[in-house]
């Protein structure tokens, strides 16, 4: 109904009264046709996104049952796979619907040089992130799952992001590490090789119980351990050193990993522990033995006699 309006107007000559009103409206059907252009766009990347992440899932899935090792390289690659494609499609789309946008965008890092090199510098510690999270899932130090030792503590690696890894502890805190510091940072690996442990158990004894005794017991204890992973020559016990207050005993065992040669050493000191006080077998601990001056015996003897009543007085009888 306005276009009609607009063109018998503009059939009878009044084109300056159209000026206005016309620009105005062929300015708004092209900003719709623009953002019907761009959320299409973007309906159809979400649907292609959503289609390939649900087929890679499944794809790896297979494929990390035949090669579990593999598993941490799949799911870095995978959500790389994703993100490229939610870039890809939403700058395409960007662009397609409003093509003044590259042209803008052009002319404005070539007028702001200086805040092209901010970003650039910016964007650095996210790049040096990503890279590092490539090199980390292709690498493989560590692996989803794996058990490690990073700044102090001991934590289960939980994920591998595109910007960071997250860390599970021990007592069930998150830590979020940024890719780019496992390149400069030492971390220990429980997991990967041979993830089995040796325990080794340090306990003293007195010098007047039976040393071989004391070692028989320890062996014995470790042998019955459910957790006890057989090895030549384990468990052992050997004689360590000779210290001020008893002789100083190792036992040495095997568990399977880490978490559980944690758990094991708990349970061996408490059964050895045990096992020693039923077979009278000491466990020395520091005693100290006070050496008073002449001058303080005297004292304390002068004292005694004072507070002690004297024999030859009897009883209930006060001295004058």
């Amino acid at each position: 109904m306005k276009k009609t309006k607009y063109v018998k107007a503009f059939l009878n000559g009044n084109a300056a009264y159209l000026l206005l009103p016309l620009t105005m409206y062929m300015f708004e059907e092209v900003w719709v046709s623009q953002a019907l252009t761009f959320i299409i766009g973007l309906a159809v990347t979400l649907v292609v996104t959503y289609l390939v992440n649900s087929t890679l899932m499944k794809y790896f899935q297979r494929l990390a049952e035949k090669q579990p090792n593999l598993l941490t390289m799949y799911v870095f690659l995978r959500r790389l796979v994703i993100g490229t494609l939610v870039f890809l499609g939403v700058s395409v789309s960007t662009f397609i619907s409003f093509p003044n946008v590259g042209i803008a965008l052009t002319s404005l890092l070539i007028t702001a040089g200086f805040a092209s090199l901010v970003l650039g510098l910016a964007a650095q510690s996210s790049l040096s992130n990503i890279i590092s999270g490539i090199l980390v899932s292709t690498a493989q130090p560590f692996r989803i799952g794996d058990a490690i030792f990073f700044r102090n503590d001991f934590c289960f690696v939980e994920d591998i992001k595109l910007m960071h890894t997250v860390l599970r502890t021990w007592d069930n805190r998150r830590i979020v590490v940024p890719n780019s510091i496992f390149q400069t940072e030492a971390i220990i690996n429980y997991s990967i090789g041979d993830p089995s442990m040796l325990v080794p158990i340090i306990i003293q004894v007195s010098y007047e119980s039976d040393l071989r005794k004391a070692m028989d017991i320890m062996v014995e204890v470790a042998r019955k351990h459910p957790d006890f992973l057989p090895a030549p020559g384990l468990p052992q016990a050997v004689v360590m050193d000779y210290a001020d207050s008893g002789i100083t005993l190792r036992l040495l065992t095997r568990a399977k990993d880490q978490p559980t040669a944690f758990m094991m050493a708990r349970d061996l000191l408490l059964h050895i522990k045990e096992e020693f006080d039923a077979n009278g077998i000491e466990i020395p601990y520091p005693r100290r033995y006070l050496v008073l001056d002449k001058r303080v015996q005297e004292q304390l003897s002068k004292l005694m006699e004072v507070l002690q009543p004297s024999k030859n007085t009897p009883a209930g009888q006060e001295e004058s």
